[in-house]
């Protein structure tokens, strides 16, 4: 079993407990988070699990060129060829070049590979996230592929011509939200005077135009007469390596390094994002939220028109809007319910059972 990042480890982790608990089964997790330049913390509660790391020379395995896959392959052929002989399954979340390797070896040696999605594929959804777009064959050497939810499920269907190893159970990383959100009381307007404005990995992903785009922005945010009645936290993505730290000394303006999402969502009143998986999440979690995102200008499936915002202004009427107007609020929160439940399945708090069900038979 693999992750390369923290969403990955959420998904990865509750599987390889549960699977744990027939001694039968030897469960081994491969860390790869330094592969793909991620920061890494501890393990808790690994009883009868071992864990393996691999190093390179490459700070970041994401985007090499030609020449580097190659010789990246090359150092790693005999790790590679090494799990495929010692082990009779790959389980992996997310996907990346490295698990594309070693599950192809897996499959020349008729062993089964399962693929577990780690947040919404976003690129089959808008057209400013091609570039994150995979080649339509990237499912040929897995048996079965685990969304999030239906939605998900249909488009990438569509995309890679695959019908029958796409499933819709969700995923473990979105077990607890479904749970809170199955307890919470029906969504009553409030006051907004807390925002949260997440950042996005695009650094990361070497989309330097968002990059460029997202820094202005911020930049304008915490200028603009938005901070006079409202208090802005700015949660950092956990790739976003930018420093944000110049503007701690903002009045009402507060940088959130290295906190959890789902409490962040929950202290704040509106969430403000570009097209995250964490607006659906917020909504499970009986949060609003506005999209600020000036491309992608066309109706889409993603970011309900209702709530969506091109610019700084835009988003501070918005805002008051929402503020003054609770049936308005109603109808938003209503609205983005409805499309957080086609790409978050409801019943994710049963994913870890349902996904080992299809792995094990």
């Amino acid at each position: 079993m693999s992750f390369h990042n923290q969403q990955g480890m959420e998904n990865i982790l509750p599987i390889a407990q549960k699977l744990c608990e027939n001694e039968l089964n030897e469960v081994s997790i491969l860390d790869l988070r330094e592969l793909y330049g991620q920061s890494k913390t501890s393990f808790q509660n690994l009883n009868n699990i071992s864990v393996k790391t691999e190093n390179s020379i490459y700070k970041n395995i994401r985007n090499l060129t030609k020449v580097n896959k190659a010789v990246f392959t090359f150092t790693k052929i005999i790790n590679i060829r090494k799990y495929a002989n010692q082990f009779d399954k790959f389980i992996f979340s997310p996907g990346g070049f490295y698990e594309g390797l070693i599950a192809k070896s897996f499959v020349k040696n008729s062993k089964k590979t399962f693929f577990i999605e780690a947040g919404v594929k976003i690129y089959l959804f808008l057209k400013s996230q091609k570039s994150l777009q995979p080649k339509n064959n990237f499912l040929n050497n897995v048996a079965k592929y685990f969304t999030t939810g239906e939605i998900t499920k249909n488009n990438l269907e569509n995309f890679t011509g695959e019908q029958n190893k796409i499933f819709n159970f969700g995923v473990p990383r979105y077990s607890k939200i479904v749970a809170i959100h199955k307890n919470l009381k029906p969504f009553n307007p409030e006051k907004i005077k807390y925002l949260l404005f997440l950042t996005s990995a695009s650094k990361y992903h070497e989309m330097s135009w968002e990059e460029k785009w997202q820094k202005a922005v911020i930049e304008e945010l915490v200028h603009s007469s938005l901070i006079d009645g409202f208090v802005l936290n700015i949660k950092v993505h956990p790739r976003d390596d930018n420093n944000y730290k110049k503007f701690e000394q903002k009045k009402n303006v507060n940088i959130l390094y290295n906190t959890n999402i789902e409490t962040d969502i929950l202290k704040n009143d509106c969430i403000i994002s570009g097209p995250s998986t964490s607006i659906h999440e917020a909504s499970l979690l009986g949060k609003v939220y506005i999209t600020l995102w000036p491309f992608d200008k066309y109706e889409n499936e993603y970011m309900p028109k209702i709530s969506a915002t091109e610019n700084v202004p835009e988003l501070i009427s918005k805002i008051k809007q929402l503020n003054k107007d609770d049936s308005l609020q109603k109808e938003v929160y209503s609205t983005q319910l409805n499309l957080a439940n086609k790409f978050i399945n409801i019943d994710s708090d049963l994913s870890v059972k349902n996904i080992i069900e299809h792995i094990i038979n």
